[in-house]
């Protein structure tokens, strides 16, 4: 589950788009522009649903700032399409939009849900699906989860019901690929989606810490040095996202090794770093 902010001023809008993703993702939904951005600036949203015109005149240059200030944000228009908005609707894309829905063309529920599922794709859940290839489904649903629910109160306990397992039996998985426990996966999750936001430069330390629960601004960053040995502006130079789930899987190659040399000296299995 990934978090959509909306600037929908219909409420059929934002019933289509509900009922597209159904429980998938969670829905944030916005009066005015201001509280927009502010929710883009302060939850871990990577999927920002407007239409330029609830408020009758597009602000194009407002989208601009927004890109600019936030360029990890994948922004969709979901518009009202008539021939006097052509002309918009090419600067809305020279502002940075990623994606178009046209009311009436493109939001029945099966396109609406690919557009928005593709561009989640683009994303940090892209980045990380990537990285999983040749992983045991059910290691990989778990690390999909604890990263699309990183802005939850995710335990041990939740994981294993969200993917329909005993606790034990997801424990014992997890090791077997050569991952962490799951309450040491949840805390990797939420620095995978804490580095993603890091890489929006303007952002803190402690404005991340904040939204994703962190108890505060040391303890995120307590949590930084214990797994990755780095500070969160280390963090951010070295690739954000990216960085912290390639330290991940080094470990998760180093775990598979060194389980494998008693027994064989075969190359050990592992996922493939194809960030």
């Amino acid at each position: 589950m990934g978090v959509i902010a909306t600037l929908l001023p219909h409420s059929a809008q934002i019933q289509r788009l509900r009922s597209a993703i159904r429980d998938r993702h969670e829905v944030i939904e916005c009066a005015d522009w201001p509280g927009f951005v502010r929710v883009c600036d302060r939850e871990p949203v990577r999927v920002a649903v407007v239409d330029f015109y609830w408020n009758q005149s597009p602000d194009f240059e407002g989208v601009r700032q927004l890109k600019q200030r936030l360029p990890r944000l994948t922004i969709v228009a979901y518009v009202t399409a008539t021939i006097d908005r052509t002309h918009d609707l090419f600067d809305a894309g020279r502002a940075g939009v990623d994606g178009l829905v046209i009311v009436g063309r493109d939001d029945a529920p099966r396109p609406l849900l690919a557009l928005i599922e593709g561009a989640e794709s683009r994303s940090l859940g892209g980045l990380v699906r990537r990285s999983l290839d040749g992983i045991d489904p059910l290691v990989a649903d778990a690390m999909l989860l604890v990263v699309t629910r990183a802005h939850e109160r995710l335990s041990p306990q939740g994981l294993a019901r969200l993917l329909a397992q005993p606790r034990r039996g997801v424990t014992q998985r997890l090791e077997a690929e050569g991952f962490p426990a799951p309450q040491r996966l949840i805390t990797w999750g939420r620095l995978i989606v804490a580095a993603h936001m890091l890489e929006d430069r303007h952002r803190s330390a402690d404005r991340v810490a904040s939204t994703l629960d962190f108890p505060s601004g040391s303890a995120f960053r307590n949590a930084c040095q214990r797994y990755l040995h780095a500070t969160p502006r280390q963090i951010r130079a070295r690739g954000g996202a990216s960085y912290v789930v390639r330290a991940l899987l080094r470990q998760v190659h180093s775990r598979v090794t060194s389980a494998a040399e008693p027994r064989s000296r075969s190359p050990a299995r592992t996922p493939a770093l194809a960030i």
